[in-house]
C-alpha cells in the first residue's frame, strides 16, 4: 500500500511537474540523441556479430523491459524519499533509455535488410562480371582472328601496292614516251603549219595580185561595155526602123497571100471539073468490063486461100525450128556446166583433203577427227578469243583511266605551276615594294632625324642668353660641326642611293637579295588586306558623309527662308581655330626658312653670320595661306552654286517633261534627242541638230521618223512648224495608248 501510495504520489508529481519539465526534457533529449548516435556507431559491430541470435535478442529485450519496469518500480519506491529534481532527472534518463532502445532495434532491422540486399547485389554483380569476362574472352579471340586476317590483308595490299606502283611507273614511262612523241609530232605539225601558212600567205598574195588584175580587166570590160551600150543604142534605133519596115512588108505579104489563095481556089475549081470528066470516062469503061472483073475476082479469092494455108504451115515449121534451137542451146549449156562442175568437184576434193589434213594436225591423236570435235575446238578457240578481247578491252579501259588520271594530274600540275608563278610574281612584287618602302623609310627616318636636330639647334639658338656672348662662338662652332655632319650624312645617303639606282638600272633582272620569309609575307599580306578593308570602309564613310552633306545643303538651301543660323560673336572654338592656324603658319614659315637655309648650306654659299628676315617670311606665308583659304572658300561656294544650278535644271527638265510631254537629252555638241511620254518603247525617239547660227533645228533621220513620214511631210515639209508637228505626234500617241488601254 505504501508502495502504491508512493507510485501514485510519483505519478501525481509527474503530472504536476510535466508541464514544467517538458521543454527541458526535449532539449536534453536532442543533445543526448547526438551522443547516442556516436554510441550506436561503436555498438554496430557487436550487433552484426550477434546477428545469428537476433531472435533471442527480442526475448532479452523483453526481459530488459521487465527489469526496467522492476527497476522503475524500485526507483519509484525510492523516489518517495528523493527530491523532485532527482525524480525529474530520473524520468528524463528513463525516456532517453527507451528512445535509445527503439533506435537500436530499428538500426538492427535496417542493418539486416541492408546486409541481405548487399548480398543479393554482390551475387548479381559476380554473375554479371562472369558473363562479361566470358564475353570479353570471346571478343578478344575474335579480335585476334580479325587482326590476323587484317594483317594478311595488309600484306596482300602492300604486295598489290608494290605491283601497282611498278605498273604505274611502267605506265608513267610509257606515257612520258608518248608525251615526248606527241610533242615531237606537235613540233612537226607546227612546222608544217608554219610552212602551210607561208604557202597560204603566198597564195593569198598571188590571189590579191590576180584580183587586182581582174579588177583592171573589169574596168576595161566596163569601158568596153559602155562602148557596146552606145552601139546597142544605135542598133536599137536601126532595129526599130527595121521593125517598122518589117510590119509594112508583113501587111503587103498578107495581101499577097489573100490574092494567091483566091487564085488557088479558082484553079482548084477548074481542076475538079476536069477530073469529073475523066472519072465519068473511066466508069463507063469499067461498066463495060464488069463480067471479066468478076471472073478475075473468083480466081484471086482461091489464090488467097492457098496463100493462107501455106502461110500457116510455114508458121508451124518456124515454131518447131525455134523450139529445137532452144533445146540445142540448153543442151550445149548443160554440157559446159557439167564440165565446169567436174573441174570444181576435183578442186573441192583437193580442198577437202587439205581440210582433213588440217583437222588431223589440230585434233589430238587419241580422239577421232570428226566435225563435232572440230566444232568444239573452234568453239574453244572462239571463247579464248572472246576472253582475250574482253581482257584487251579491260586493259584498254584501264589504260584510258590511267591516261585520264595522268591528264588530270598534268592539269593540276599546270594549275599549281601557274599558281606558283603567280605567287612568285606577287612575292617579287612585294619584295620590290618592301625594298622601296625600306628605302623610303630610311629616307624618312634620316629626314626626321635631320629635322629633329635642326629643331633642337633652333631651340638652343632661341634659348641663348645674350649676356653670355663668350659662349655664343662655342655654340656656333658646335652648330656648324653638327650641320657639317648632317651635310656629310646627306651626301653619303645621296651617293648610296645613286649607286643603288645605277646597280638597279644595270641589273634589272636580278632577284632581290633580301627574300621575304613566309611569315613576313603573310604578315604583309594581312596588313595589306586590313589596310584595303580600312580604305574601303573610309571610302564608304566618305560617300555617306558626302551624301549627307549634299542632302543637308539642299535642305538648308530649301529652308533658308524659314530658318536662320545664329552664331556667337566671340566663339571660343573660332578663337582656338585662329590660334591653331596662326601657330601652323608660323611653323610653316619656320620650316620654309630652315629649308632655304639648309639648301644654302648644301650649296656652300651662305655666310654663317647672316640671318633671314623672319618677319617678312612669316608675313608672306600668312598672306599665302589667307589667299589659299579664300580660294578654297570661293571654290566651295562655286561648287555649291553648281549643285544648286544642277538641281534647279533637273527640276526644270522634269517640269517641262510633265507639262509638254517630251524629254530633251543633249547627245552631242549640237545634237538633241527628244522622246515622248507616251512612246511605246525607248527606240521611239527623234534626233534634232542645231545649226551653227543657233536659229534653226534640223530633224535627222531615224527609224522612228521613217515610220511617221506622212506626218513629217505634212507639218514640217509643207508648213515647217515644229510645235504643230510635236503636238499632233503627242495626240496620235495619246490616242493609241488610250485605245490600247480600252481594248
Amino acid at each position: 500500500m505504501e508502495n502504491n501510495r508512493n507510485e501514485h504520489s510519483g505519478s501525481n508529481a509527474e503530472n504536476t511537474d510535466g508541464s514544467l519539465t517538458t521543454e527541458s526534457i526535449s532539449k536534453r533529449m536532442s543533445f543526448d540523441y547526438m551522443n547516442a548516435s556516436f554510441e550506436i556507431g561503436r555498438k554496430k559491430r557487436k550487433l552484426y556479430e550477434m546477428s545469428d541470435i537476433s531472435m533471442d535478442s527480442s526475448n532479452v529485450v523483453g526481459d530488459d523491459k521487465n527489469i526496467s519496469q522492476d527497476s522503475l518500480a524500485g526507483s519509484h519506491c525510492s523516489m518517495a524519499v528523493q527530491s523532485p529534481w532527482e525524480t525529474r532527472r530520473m524520468k528524463a534518463d528513463l525516456i532517453e533509455a527507451r528512445s535509445r532502445i527503439t533506435m537500436l532495434k530499428k538500426e538492427i532491422e535496417h542493418q539486416n535488410t541492408e546486409m541481405a540486399t548487399s548480398q543479393l547485389k554482390s551475387q548479381h554483380k559476380i554473375s554479371s562480371l562472369e558473363k562479361e569476362l566470358a564475353h570479353n574472352v570471346k571478343k578478344v579471340s575474335d579480335l585476334e582472328k580479325h587482326l590476323s586476317a587484317v594483317r594478311k590483308r595488309e600484306q596482300s595490299a602492300k604486295e598489290e601496292l608494290v605491283k601497282t606502283k611498278n605498273q604505274f611507273n611502267i605506265l608513267k614511262q610509257s606515257s612520258d614516251d608518248q608525251l615526248y612523241e606527241l610533242r615531237r609530232a606537235l613540233k612537226d605539225l607546227e612546222q608544217k603549219y608554219n610552212f602551210e601558212t607561208g604557202e597560204l600567205h603566198s597564195e593569198v598574195r598571188d590571189l590579191n595580185h590576180q584580183m587586182l588584175d581582174i579588177e583592171d580587166q573589169l574596168s576595161m570590160v566596163q569601158d568596153e561595155l559602155e562602148t557596146y551600150k552606145e552601139l546597142n543604142e544605135t542598133l536599137q534605133s536601126k532595129a526599130n526602123a527595121f521593125d517598122a519596115t518589117k510590119k509594112e512588108l508583113e501587111e503587103v505579104q498578107e495581101r499577097l497571100s489573100e490574092a494567091e489563095s483566091k487564085i488557088k481556089t479558082l484553079e482548084y475549081e477548074i481542076g475538079s471539073y476536069e477530073d469529073w470528066k475523066n472519072l465519068s470516062k473511066v466508069s463507063t469503061s469499067r461498066l463495060a468490063n464488069y463480067a471479066e472483073l468478076e471472073k478475075e475476082n473468083i480466081r484471086l479469092k482461091e489464090e488467097s486461100k492457098n496463100l493462107h494455108g501455106i502461110i500457116g504451115n510455114k508458121m508451124l515449121l518456124e515454131e518447131q525450128v525455134a523450139s529445137l534451137n532452144s533445146r540445142l542451146e540448153n543442151f550445149e549449156k548443160s554440157e559446159v556446166d557439167c564440165a565446169a562442175l567436174i573441174v570444181k568437184l576435183k578442186d573441192m576434193e583437193k580442198e577437202l583433203a587439205d581440210w582433213r589434213k588440217l583437222a588431223v594436225d589440230f585434233c589430238s591423236k587419241e580422239s577421232a577427227c570428226t566435225p563435232i570435235v572440230l566444232r568444239s575446238l573452234i568453239d574453244q578457240i572462239l571463247q579464248k578469243d572472246v576472253i582475250l578481247t574482253s581482257e584487251k578491252t579491260s586493259v584498254k579501259n584501264e589504260k584510258h583511266q590511267i591516261q585520264a588520271m595522268i591528264d588530270e594530274i598534268k592539269a593540276e600540275n599546270e594549275q599549281l605551276q601557274k599558281q606558283l608563278e603567280d605567287h612568285k610574281r606577287s612575292l617579287k612584287h612585294h619584295q620590290t615594294i618592301l625594298h622601296r618602302v625600306q628605302k623610303k623609310l630610311h629616307l624618312v627616318v634620316g629626314e626626321r632625324d635631320c629635322w629633329k636636330q635642326l629643331l633642337d639647334s633652333y631651340e638652343k639658338d632661341l634659348t641663348i642668353n645674350p649676356t653670355n656672348v663668350s659662349s655664343q662662338e662655342a655654340q656656333m662652332r658646335i652648330r656648324i660641326e653638327m650641320l657639317e655632319k648632317q651635310l656629310n650624312g646627306y651626301k653619303e645617303l645621296n651617293s648610296k642611293l645613286e649607286g643603288e639606282l645605277q646597280t638597279a638600272k644595270a641589273m634589272p633582272d636580278m632577284s632581290m637579295d633580301s627574300a621575304l620569309t613566309s611569315e613576313q609575307y603573310e604578315k604583309l599580306r594581312k596588313e595589306i588586306d586590313t589596310l584595303r578593308l580600312e580604305n574601303e570602309r573610309l571610302k564608304k564613310r566618305k560617300d555617306d558623309l558626302e551624301l549627307e552633306l549634299e542632302n543637308f545643303t539642299l535642305r538648308a538651301e530649301l529652308n533658308r527662308d524659314r530658318y536662320k543660323v545664329v552664331q556667337y560673336s566671340d566663339s571660343p572654338a573660332n578663337e582656338a581655330y585662329e590660334a591653331h592656324r596662326n601657330e601652323i603658319e608660323k611653323l610653316q614659315a619656320e620650316i620654309e626658312r630652315l629649308k632655304i637655309r639648309n639648301r644654302r648650306l648644301e650649296e656652300g654659299n651662305e655666310e654663317l653670320t647672316t640671318r633671314l628676315n623672319d618677319s617678312n617670311m612669316t608675313m608672306n606665308v600668312m598672306e599665302l595661306n589667307n589667299l589659299k583659304a579664300q580660294v578654297q572658300s570661293l571654290e566651295a561656294k562655286n561648287q555649291h552654286i553648281k549643285e544648286i544650278y544642277k538641281s534647279a535644271s533637273n527640276e526644270f527638265r522634269e517640269v517641262c517633261y510633265m507639262l509638254f510631254g517630251y524629254r530633251v537629252d543633249r547627245v552631242g555638241n549640237t545634237n538633241y534627242r527628244i522622246s515622248s511620254m507616251y512612246a511605246e518603247s525607248e527606240e521611239e525617239y527623234l534626233n534634232f541638230r542645231l545649226n551653227e547660227s543657233g536659229t534653226v533645228l534640223n530633224m535627222l533621220e531615224t527609224a522612228y521618223s521613217e515610220s511617221i513620214a506622212d506626218m513629217v511631210t505634212t507639218h514640217l515639209g509643207t508648213h515647217g512648224s515644229l510645235p504643230a508637228f510635236l503636238s499632233t505626234l503627242t495626240l496620235d500617241l495619246f490616242n493609241r495608248t488610250t485605245v490600247m488601254v480600252q481594248g
